[in-house]
């Protein structure tokens, strides 16, 4: 018989336990019945599939590189200020229920709505990338959000095909593939030399010299 991985022993185990505890007939059969199934070649086949899929997704590392959709100063002073606003205008609500700036009366609750959604937006913003990268230790991924970058093509690649790099002068980096496929990367994602050290180191592997 195929020997289970050890999670799965261990519930084998907890019902051996619940099993010498049953005081009646019927709760011993319904016991046995779920361990026999648990303990099928099987439910031990899957498990073991489970507990190695899980293993390799924990041990294989991943790198992101991105284009933001807005600077991250954009974003981050935005959500700051909007932020402050929405705080303090819930402060003043508190306190008086119209204020007058300007000459112009105010609804400090409605300024600290507005101001929370700004805040909010802005944090959304933070969030969007107009073009990302994906990097593991069999390949890399790219793909185009909006319309900033929707001209590059973007794309998935193994490490064995990478073949050679080249910076164009509109500021793309191409990756040239074995099957001819040229993958576009705009230079100013985050990070980009490190990225781009990691892709040379590729090519010194797998492809042609720089």
């Amino acid at each position: 018989m195929e020997k289970a991985p050890p999670d799965h022993q261990k519930v084998l185990q907890e019902l051996d336990r619940l099993l010498s505890e049953a005081t009646d007939a019927a709760s011993r059969e319904e016991i046995l019945r779920l361990r026999n199934s648990l303990n099928a070649p099987e439910m031990i086949e899957m498990a073991r599939a489970a507990r190695k899929s899980t293993s390799q997704r924990n041990s294989d590392p991943v790198l992101e590189f991105h284009d933001p959709l807005m600077p991250s100063i954009v974003t981050a002073t935005g959500g700051v200020v909007a932020t402050a606003i929405c705080l303090y205008a819930v402060a003043l609500a508190l306190q008086e229920p119209t204020v007058v700036i300007a000459r112009l009366p105010l609804n400090p609750w409605v300024v600290a709505v507005f101001a929370g959604a700004f805040s909010v937006a802005f944090t959304a913003l933070s969030l969007t990338r107009a073009f990302s990268i994906r990097v593991d230790t069999s390949g890399m991924a790219t793909r185009v959000s909006g319309g900033r970058w929707r001209k590059l093509y973007a794309g998935a690649m193994a490490w064995k095909d990478i073949r050679a790099l080249r910076e164009r002068p509109d500021k793309v980096l191409e990756v040239r593939a074995a099957s001819g496929e040229v993958f576009e990367i705009p230079m100013r994602v985050v990070n980009y030399p490190i990225l781009r050290e990691h892709l040379e180191n590729m090519v010194r592997l797998y492809g042609e010299s720089p």
